[in-house]
């Protein structure tokens, strides 16, 4: 009896996930991804990792490689659970950035919000970066991020004469 229902709640879950175990079974990035989609996903999970590594005050002197390779799945899982929970209150943004484990906890938040776009796993998202250079993307690299050619206006602001 106890499987008549477990397997009405997943065929009204769809074909995204398991209720019961909420793992994604349909992964947008492996079906559903071009080639060149699967590479902009991929560097952006790399520059979410690199972020997470830049910013994680327990790493001591692990390398990246290493770093990744001892990461707490269930603490993001958590982390990622409370970052949702800080943003969907009230001025969420901002409490957060007054938070001291803000950051780790926004990294966590993206981390999963971008698991959800393969298994719901982020554990699944580490392996597929531990078989790339680890490496900032050019996206993160501040000379990247104005329109070539445009200068910093200088001094104050001129008011028309």
């Amino acid at each position: 009896m106890a499987n008549n229902a477990f397997d009405a709640m997943n065929a009204s879950a769809g074909n995204d996930m398991y209720v019961t175990g909420g793992s994604i079974t349909s992964s947008e990035y492996e079906q559903n991804m071009n080639p060149e989609d699967q590479r902009k996903y991929e560097t952006l999970l790399m520059d979410e990792f690199m972020s997470a590594y830049s910013s994680d005050p327990h790493k001591g002197g692990l390398d990246f490689k290493h770093w990744l390779g001892s990461l707490n799945f269930e603490l993001l899982r958590e982390r990622a659970l409370k970052f949702d929970d800080i943003m969907a209150g009230n001025n969420g943004s901002q409490r957060l950035m007054r938070m001291p484990d803000g950051r780790p906890l926004e990294d966590a938040g993206m981390l999963q919000r971008l698991a959800h776009l393969h298994t719901g796993r982020i554990e699944d998202l580490a392996e597929i970066v531990s078989t790339m250079e680890p490496q900032k993307s050019p996206q993160q690299d501040p000379q990247f991020r104005e329109p070539a050619g445009y200068m910093a206006p200088q001094g104050p602001p001129t008011v028309g004469e």
